[in-house]
């Protein structure tokens, strides 16, 4: 089933497969893409999705092309990742660039420690900052094996705050973590963070081996805390989302050589799928290999709905 056969299915997808049309939003390529500048992390999250800790460390040159097509082609939001994006050698630079293309900067990060050291450098080019967080304060700190994670990012948080930066958390949800989620939403709130994310377990990297070990939270216990968590918020200042991360192409990733990946997708070995190279294929031929599994785009409409609220 192709693009044009999918617009039946959602009117407000747009029946161009040259355009990707999300209300009254229309885009030429992906409005939204993440860059994956390095494996590396100081953290240990025993449920961690990076499938290569050791990727390839590209130059600065390499995202500055990249970043420069990404915006001709009209993406419109970065999402800096890793490992930790601020592992990578030139992430001052590179954010800065980026803030001067025009791009929404949004940095994924879980060390707080990192992030206050490089603060003072990086926040006139940050949008918005999403925090990991597995659970409350010291048995965060347990999961992530970095005695004081918690408080490093607490104190990150305030900082980025009073700043007028935009703070999001992410929790990975668990079979061992499920009691904690209303007291981190709780604290997302009560520190005026604006959204508040629940994600699935994926199976890349360390997913696979953690849910043969720990199992998964059944999805009626999912579903139930949502239901509490959006009643109580409903009409607050935090706004729940949840992605299951069970569809494909929840995520457009490029890498530093130019790859361009599908993540997740449900195949191993990686749980990635490539649909071309941002630096030497073109727009057409990278959305032709997009729409070749259906669930692609269906999986990243659901995706970008809930940002652009159509």
């Amino acid at each position: 089933m192709e693009y044009r056969l999918l617009c039946k299915q959602f009117p407000d997808l747009g029946c161009s497969h040259r355009t990707l049309n999300f209300g009254d939003k229309h885009f030429d390529f992906f409005p939204r893409i993440g860059l994956k500048l390095t494996g590396v992390c100081r953290l240990k999250c025993p449920f961690c999705c990076e499938p290569n800790r050791r990727q390839t460390v590209y130059d600065i040159s390499n995202f500055l092309e990249i970043t420069e097509t990404l915006r001709k082609l009209g993406t419109e939001l970065l999402c800096f990742t890793g490992g930790d994006p601020l592992s990578y050698p030139n992430i001052e630079k590179l954010l800065m660039h980026t803030k001067k293309l025009g791009f929404y900067n949004l940095l994924l990060t879980g060390d707080g420690a990192l992030l206050k050291e490089k603060l003072n450098k990086i926040i006139p080019y940050l949008d918005a900052v999403r925090f990991s967080i597995h659970d409350m304060k010291m048995e965060h700190d347990k999961i992530v094996k970095r005695p004081g994670a918690f408080s490093e990012m607490n104190e990150a948080l305030d900082i980025l705050i009073k700043t007028n930066v935009d703070c999001f958390v992410t929790t990975v949800v668990t079979s061992l973590n499920t009691n904690s989620i209303l007291d981190i939403a709780k604290w997302c709130f009560n520190k005026k963070v604006k959204k508040y994310f629940l994600f699935g377990l994926m199976r890349s990297g360390k997913g696979g081996d953690f849910i043969n070990k720990f199992g998964e939270a059944p999805d009626e216990d999912i579903y139930e805390l949502l239901a509490k968590l959006k009643q109580k918020y409903s009409h607050q200042q935090l706004e729940i989302i949840h992605y299951d991360y069970k569809r494909n192409a929840e995520c457009i990733l490029v890498y530093g050589d130019g790859q361009i990946v599908i993540d997740p997708y449900p195949n191993p070995p990686s749980f990635q799928l490539e649909i071309g190279n941002i630096l030497s294929d073109t727009r057409e031929n990278i959305i032709e290999r997009f729409n070749k599994d259906p669930e692609n785009l269906s999986g990243h409409y659901e995706h970008l709905k809930r940002y652009y609220k159509v």
